[in-house]
Formats: C-alpha cells, structure tokens, sequence
C-alpha cells in the first residue's frame, strides 16, 4: 500500500499543475455545496441534512487523519497539515457559522412559526448579507486551496518520497 501511494506521490511532484482549472473545479465544488446546504437549510430537511453532514465530515476527516498518520508516521502528520492548512483556516469558521446559522435557519422557520412562506422570505432577506459574506469567503478558500495549498502540498511531497 506505502509503495502505492508513494508511486501517485511522486507522480503528482513530477506532473504540472494547471492551476486556474484546479481554482475553477475547486470553486465548482465548494459552490455546489454551499448551495445545496442553504436550500435545504430552507426545507424541513435542513436539520437532518446538517446532522448528515456533520457525521460525514467527522467521520471522513478522522478516517483520513487516522490512516495517512498510521501508514507515514511524522511525515504523515507534516502532509496532513500541508494538505489541510492554508484554506482550512479560511473553511473551519465557514463551516461552523453555516451549520449554526443554518440550524437557526430551519429551527425558526419551521418550528418557531406555522406561517411557513412568509417566514422563509422573511428569514432569506435577513440572511442575505451573511450569504454574500460566506460565499466571497468560499471564493477565497478555493483560492488558496487551488494555488497555495496545491503548491505547497507538491513541495512538500517532494520531501517526503
């Protein structure tokens, strides 16, 4: 398995890499998300959505913290740092405020009131700003992801293989 990844390592120091459709997938993706999250944040499975997300994510990111620091020791935990270390310090207050703020979201509208349409336009236009907010936030994590974290991740798998 170690010779496995070693070998996808080495490739991914050897090959270049096209930055701006790195940036451009990137954003694709964080976008998608970021969307799909708050639309459903506006439904009455926005609460059940958030519980899934944060089993997932808990789960995804333990499962891959484990296994990268169990098979690579030091070097290990270096590359998970690298991997996760410029964007996740723009990403984690993302994250926390949109599950906050969007189980505030679904709690007031739909078990807070029983007029439901006119709480959700009601709700949507006071968290406008704080969408705009987040989203140029999501805009500059995948900025650093794409550019900074890229590069970095490269330099620093150069090192370890």
């Amino acid at each position: 398995m170690m010779s496995y990844h070693n070998n996808i390592f080495a490739e991914i120091v050897r090959e270049d890499i096209d930055y701006s459709s790195l940036f451009f997938y990137i954003l694709g993706n964080n976008l998608r998300e970021y969307v799909v999250f708050w639309l459903l944040s506006v439904t009455v499975l926005g609460i059940p959505y958030i519980i899934l997300k944060i089993i997932t994510f808990g789960f995804s990111t333990g499962f891959f913290i484990s296994a990268i620091a169990i098979q690579y020791g030091f070097k290990g935990i270096i590359l998970i740092l690298t991997y996760k270390f410029p964007h996740g310090i723009i990403y984690l207050p993302i994250i926390i405020l949109c599950i906050h703020k969007g189980y505030s979201l679904t709690r007031s509208i739909y078990y807070e009131n029983r007029d439901y349409m006119g709480t959700i336009l009601r709700q949507s236009k006071s968290y406008l700003l704080l969408w705009l907010f987040l989203a140029v936030l999501l805009v500059l994590g995948s900025f650093l992801e794409a550019y900074v974290g890229s590069f970095l991740l490269k330099k620093t798998l150069g090192l370890i293989t």
